[in-house]
């Protein structure tokens, strides 16, 4: 397994593909970053000098507002490593170059098990390039009054980090089960850029904001980065409000605005943390193993 997880790299490395698309995806997610961070703190600050909210004493300044830009951009740039992922399988069974190694290696098994390891490995480097360039955007864009904490800050990485690996394996899964690069390509791009944002938001707004957008594998997807924001926003307005005095939330409060939070952070009417995990999680699973599964008798000569 070793073996064929080196050759796996070494087919990676080997092309300009990972870079090539690396390069736009910290651009994307740094340019993305700076712009949400640079209009949010422009509406916080107008907000924290108009009249009604300085005679209310409401704390805008006191307020993380920027990890909706930070969600967002995450979000928007993981459309990357879904088409690294794509591109993964999908290549090489239409040049017919996983034939060799297929006749090579003791097993398909083996080989399809190696490809997965190196892809999540390759989906958190993703991951992990679209947190710093999504950070790096954030700090540049937001007035320091508005940035989170270490913690938090912390948190929402983990989750794009998670979110990224999981689309990469989505797109393996799909590429392994159409076995074209350019049709995989159409259909998920159409997806990623279409269907899912315009579904979830006819979906949001015909239910009245309900958490149907959140079966869908992008409204779940981004509901990982988006509700860690809507929870982390809304736990800092609520000690705020209990150092004024204040009562604690009920339940229905807490919910509508988390519901709210979570459309601003890009993950209209998605579900919690956990519950979003598991259900893009038994999306990418679908996806994934049903693609695994085709390429076990899969004709490659």
């Amino acid at each position: 397994m070793g073996r064929l997880i080196t050759a796996e790299f070494r087919k990676i490395l080997t092309t300009k593909l990972w870079w090539a698309l690396l390069i736009p995806t910290f651009l994307l997610s740094f340019g993305w970053a700076w712009g949400t961070a640079e209009l949010t703190t422009g509406i916080a600050n107008d907000a924290l000098n108009q009249e009604v909210i300085q005679d209310l004493r409401v704390p805008i300044d006191e307020i993380s507002w920027s990890v909706i830009a930070l969600s967002r951009s995450i979000n928007i740039a993981s459309i990357f490593p879904m088409i690294f992922g794509a591109l993964g399988l999908a290549s090489e069974l239409s040049r017919k170059t996983i034939t060799t190694t297929f006749l090579t290696a003791s097993t398909r098994s083996a080989v399809l098990g190696a490809k997965a390891i190196t892809y999540v490995l390759w989906g958190m480097i993703f991951g992990l390039a679209i947190g710093a360039a999504a950070s790096l955007g954030t700090l540049v864009g937001s007035d320091a009054a508005y940035l989170p904490g270490g913690k938090e800050w912390f948190l929402i990485l983990i989750a794009g980090v998670i979110m990224c690996t999981l689309w990469t394996l989505v797109g393996l899964g799909v590429g392994a089960l159409i076995g074209s690069p350019v049709g995989t390509l159409v259909l998920l791009l159409i997806y990623a850029l279409i269907v899912g944002p315009f579904g979830e938001l006819v979906l949001f707004t015909s239910t009245e904001g309900s958490n149907a957008p959140g079966f869908l594998p992008n409204g779940s997807a981004n509901g990982l980065t988006g509700s860690t924001a809507s929870a982390l926003l809304f736990d800092q307005i609520q000690t705020l409000v209990l150092d004024r005095g204040g009562t604690v939330a009920d339940d229905e409060t807490r919910d509508a605005f988390e519901l709210f939070a979570r459309a601003l952070a890009g993950a209209p009417g998605a579900f919690s943390l956990w519950l979003s995990g598991l259900i893009f999680l038994a999306w990418t699973a679908l996806f994934f193993v049903t693609g695994i599964l085709r390429n076990q008798r899969r004709d490659v000569t």
